[in-house]
């Protein structure tokens, strides 16, 4: 029997839950009501809702083979995944496949599609050999997706035009979470016909292939804008209030700013400064319900003495790459976290809505997690400059001798904060007797020391600033039996990280979660900070609602979400 798996997968917690249960603050709701709108008779105010966003790092109309998941995020306007994610805690649901199931093997899994979906401009049905086509895309020789490597060691094997299986030699724990809407061109499958007919790989001269969302493509611009419309049919799924979207390309958060104020664009994402003028000014913010933006500092070259590209093995001593960084020593990882005032750094910059991270990569609430991680906080990582002073002393650095670290101060992409931060924290170290300093090196000199474990790198802390979280993040950034490496490595961890990616079933992922994050707590493998919160600004007189979902990973979706004012 097949089983659908549609409400204990990869869970994730609303952001209102956790400020009131983690800061003890209550919340009416997540969005600003405004104006008559949602469901309903009547036509909305405006035909087309414009959406100004900063404009996309890279643009391809075959994001499959050229992009990175989630950067061309609009597309989930128009394509649909295998797999859904919950607009309200991210748990991995049923969409074109309605059903699925581990296969006996443990590695693979079993889809079934959905009959009878129809592609957009009348090309057919969705069947098994879209599925096939959208793969072999990823795994093109030229292909440059991020999750290339990964779909590399699937095979699909057809059983018919509505089945599939993913076939695996090996288990991934990170296979449905990729396959699903938690990402974006990621395995969304686009008509295999009208690929063909594009020749194989549609550019930026042709249009996108077509695929099955409730949007349908119109045009594009490339560095102005991306236009998609309702489909003209009943969708299988969700109808959207709004007849057309415009995906509108904007540099300056000034200009979305004066763009929403004087009506001619409907949603933005602005800075917290300009978010309270627009506020004052008659506009509306919804908050993003799912926690996914970390916010945390890493060691970088604090690794295991193991060849990785340009690094070769040395044998240390130690068995770590560098034997002579303070880092190295628990003691100063946990000195420079009780060195940090959370809640000041969190008022200051994010009016006190962020989230302490007591744990990187793991989500408060989950089903792995351990209680214990929230109760020990305050006496194992809480501010406590004078509990700083004497690790740091313990670890064998004094006033006269201190340890001297780096901290990366560079501008960080989507983090508009960073810089900032940045010199806060340092104060607040060199306040405890830490020699810090800023590191200002060229990012693209900075990123090449860190792979190869340059010298350079051993004494630095870096801005983990993505949204990956749970299984992912441990592999990307703490596990020294696949790349990429960089992040606080130790042969701990890596047993407990393999551990847990013994499987692919998600349940039992989730289950040894915690055995990771015991590890990870215990031997201070970051210096957590903040769960980020994520906002969009809107005009009410157009929008009267948004519950915004955060998932996938902090990305404007679920359009049939945006209620439109009638």
């Amino acid at each position: 029997m097949f089983r659908v798996m549609n409400g204990k997968r990869w869970p994730a917690v609303p952001i209102l839950a956790v400020l009131t249960a983690v800061a003890g603050v209550g919340c009416a709701g997540a969005v600003e009501q405004g104006g008559q709108g949602g469901a309903g008779p009547g036509k909305p105010k405006v035909e087309r809702l414009v959406i100004a966003l900063t404009p996309p790092t890279s643009e391809s109309n075959n994001p499959w083979r050229f992009e990175s998941p989630r950067t061309p995020y609009f597309f989930a306007a128009t394509h649909e995944s295998l797999l859904g994610a919950d607009p309200d805690n991210g748990d991995i649901i049923p969409q074109l496949a309605s059903e699925w199931r581990i296969e006996p093997d443990g590695n693979s899994v079993r889809f079934k599609l959905r009959q009878g979906i129809p592609f957009h401009k009348e090309k057919g049905t969705l069947t098994a050999k879209d599925v096939v086509a959208t793969h072999a895309q990823h795994i093109h020789t030229e292909s440059i997706h991020t999750h290339r490597t990964q779909y590399e060691k699937v095979k699909i094997e057809v059983v018919n035009d509505h089945e599939v299986v993913f076939r695996s030699d090996s288990p991934n724990p990170e296979l449905l979470p990729i396959i699903s809407a938690r990402n974006v061109t990621s395995m969304e499958p686009f008509s295999a016909d009208d690929m063909a007919s594009l020749g194989g790989n549609a550019d930026m001269t042709q249009r996108p292939p077509v695929g099955t969302g409730f949007y349908e493509f119109v045009s594009r611009s490339q560095g102005v804008n991306f236009l998609v419309k309702r489909v003209p049919y009943q969708h299988w799924r969700a109808t959207p209030d709004f007849p057309e979207i415009e995906f509108r390309w904007m540099r300056e958060a000034s200009t979305m700013q004066a763009g929403l104020l004087a009506g001619e664009i409907h949603m933005t994402q602005l800075p917290r400064d300009l978010q309270k003028q627009s506020v004052s000014r008659g506009m509306a913010i919804a908050t993003a319900k799912v926690l996914a933006r970390e916010r945390n500092l890493h060691t970088e070259s604090v690794v295991l003495d193991k060849s990785y590209i340009q690094y070769q093995a040395q044998g240390t001593p130690c068995g770590y790459a560098h034997c002579d960084t303070p880092l190295l020593n628990v003691k100063v990882r946990r000195a420079l976290s009780k060195a940090i005032d959370r809640k000041a750094l969190n008022d200051a910059f994010f009016g006190g809505r962020a989230v302490e991270v007591h744990n990187p990569h793991l989500i408060p609430g989950a089903a792995y997690w351990n209680p214990d991680w929230d109760k020990n906080f305050q006496q194992e990582y809480g501010y406590d400059p004078s509990a700083a002073r004497a690790l740091l002393a313990e670890a064998g650095y004094t006033p006269g001798q201190p340890a001297t670290i780096k901290i990366r101060a560079t501008a960080q992409s989507g983090f508009p904060e960073a810089e900032e931060l940045t010199e806060a924290i340092a104060g607040f170290w060199r306040t405890v007797g830490v020699d810090v300093v800023l590191d200002l090196t060229d990012s693209a000199i900075l990123n090449a020391q860190g792979r190869n474990f340059a010298s350079e790198s051993k004494n630095r802390l870096n801005w983990q600033t993505s949204n990956i979280v749970e299984t992912q993040g441990f592999r990307v950034h703490h596990y020294s039996l696949d790349s990429p490496r960089g992040g606080f490595e130790s042969t701990e961890l890596d047993q407990v990280v393999r551990a847990q990616r013994s499987t692919v079933d998600p349940d039992k992922a989730l289950q040894l979660l915690r055995a990771v994050g015991d590890v990870a707590y215990r031997q201070h493998i970051a210096i957590p900070l903040f769960w980020a919160p994520d906002d969009i600004t809107y005009n009410p007189k157009v929008v009267a609602s948004y519950v915004w979902s955060g998932v996938p990973l902090g990305t404007i979706s679920h359009f049939e979400r945006i209620k439109a004012v009638k």
